[in-house]
């Protein structure tokens, strides 16, 4: 009976499948009608395989909104304060659009008129503002609101003199806003095309998401965040941070995404992956001087979930971070290796449990990739493994094919950080040739199941990553 009742589940997550993964493949782009680069043109039928939404179907073929995870067992030290993308992972904000109601809670976040959000935006200051010193990193933080409807964290710009809202994505790199007919009950913005200008020498590009295509048309404008979290720095210390931070603002490159890529699974990125080939569109803080930042998502009482982007700061004080033998050395083999034009977030982990049992282990040979990124609610991973423990979990009669688990990586000292979720909804990517050659190893895209509870934060610069509760 248990394993009709696995057969069943596992269908119902398959049904799901088109949730799963809009921009693991996505924003794919060149000059050409269809983009061409190396796997492209193979992977364009299934990028629907990415995109993961928080919930899990339990034995009676129910299916729940997953609770929320802390991951566990991650040891902290000396803590002292602290284009294409190919690998995605879109939950659709389309689809929640023509049920407005779902909607309706994100516009009280933002605010439903420009008079609130203006208000919002006159009394935001900065975190931590360069003090007249090159020993402090000039910084920004901006807080972040959970979308139950989307699984997802939202955030709040503003480009030309438009309010946009989009999904926080440390997946993506590009800056879009929806070319939209501006109806009231869409809330994720409206685009006027003379609150901007044509992007110099950057055609327009077409774009395939999950079937869907469209034309992304490459813009530049005035961009600002809405909302900046309060503390004790001065209006012109804020003022002094943003210009350090973003010296382009007046001038920032987006793409103004066409409706049809709204279908589906489609919708808005704030990305933030920075470094990508340079074939690639710019992205969004390429455009900056962010050398790192932070996705927190701990939940304290009195504080917001946010976003902190950090400047650079002096290269002997790092206080800003916890203490660099305790990092995670991120690596570039993805793109190096593989063709990935997109520079992921990515590490190696040592292992991947699952149900208490090893799934797979990094060997000299073979090596498990994790890609860390807020815009997927749950995991993809690669064919192999997916199968793998498939058929194990059918063999074992388990209750759930992904019921516990846990990624384990490596600090620069040796520790052990843990990475754990419970009955995330898991996906398998689309192929074993992402970007057109093999993989030697495995690959793993980590979203929100395992990052919830903590904050994340990311050394751009030094390619280092840190996990704190």
């Amino acid at each position: 009976m248990k394993s009709i009742t696995l057969i069943v589940a596992t269908a119902v997550v398959w049904l799901s499948y088109a949730w799963c993964v809009n921009s693991l493949l996505t924003t794919h782009h060149v000059d050409t009608p269809l983009c061409n680069h190396n796997g492209c043109r193979q992977m364009q039928n299934r990028q629907t395989l990415m995109e993961m939404h928080n919930h899990h179907v339990d034995e009676d073929d129910s299916i729940h909104f997953a609770e929320e995870r802390r991951p566990t067992n991650i040891r902290n030290h000396n803590k002292k304060s602290l284009s294409n993308t190919i690998i995605s992972r879109r939950a659709s904000l389309a689809a929640f659009v023509a049920t407005t109601s779902s909607l309706a809670s994100i516009l009280s976040a933002y605010a439903t008129d420009a008079s609130s959000l203006d208000q919002q935006y006159t009394t935001a200051t900065i975190q931590q503002a360069q003090q007249q010193s090159d020993n402090i990193r000039p910084s920004i933080s901006i807080p972040l609101h959970y979308e139950p409807s989307l699984s997802a964290y939202t955030i709040s710009y503003t480009v030309g003199n438009s309010k946009f809202g989009a999904i926080i994505d440390t997946g993506s790199p590009f800056l879009v806003v929806p070319q939209t007919s501006c109806r009231p009950d869409y809330p994720w913005g409206c685009f006027r095309p003379n609150e901007s200008r044509p992007a110099t020498g950057l055609k327009p590009t077409r774009e395939r998401f999950d079937g869907n295509e469209g034309w992304v048309e490459w813009r530049e404008g005035e961009f600002s965040f809405n909302e900046l979290m309060i503390t004790t720095s001065a209006s012109l210390a804020a003022t002094s941070s943003l210009a350090l931070l973003f010296p382009q603002s007046s001038s920032m490159t987006f793409g103004v995404i066409s409706e049809s890529l709204m279908d589906g699974p489609g919708g808005v990125f704030l990305g933030l992956v920075k470094d990508t080939d340079s074939w690639i569109r710019p992205s969004f803080l390429g455009q900056s001087n962010v050398s790192a930042f932070s996705v927190d998502l701990r939940q304290r009482e009195g504080t917001s979930k946010s976003l902190t982007l950090y400047g650079a700061g002096d290269g002997n004080n790092q206080r800003d971070f916890p203490n660099s033998d305790y990092a995670i050395s991120m690596v570039r083999d993805l793109n190096k290796r593989y063709g990935d034009p997109t520079i992921h977030y990515s590490a190696i982990a040592s292992s991947i449990t699952v149900n208490g049992s090893k799934l797979a282990t990094t060997s000299r040979r073979n090596k498990v990739y994790v890609i860390f990124d807020t815009g997927c609610s749950g995991m993809a991973i690669c064919p192999d493994l997916f199968d793998e423990q498939y058929t194990l979990a059918r063999s074992q009669k388990a209750k759930s094919v992904w019921g516990d688990v846990s990624i384990e990586l490596d600090t620069k000292s040796g520790e052990k950080v843990e990475l754990n979720a419970r009955r995330p909804i898991t996906t398998p990517l689309g192929s074993d040739r992402p970007w057109g050659k093999k993989l030697d190893g495995h690959l793993i895209v980590l979203g929100l199941a395992f990052l919830e509870g903590m904050k994340m934060t990311v050394d751009i610069d030094r390619k280092n990553v840190w996990f704190e509760e």
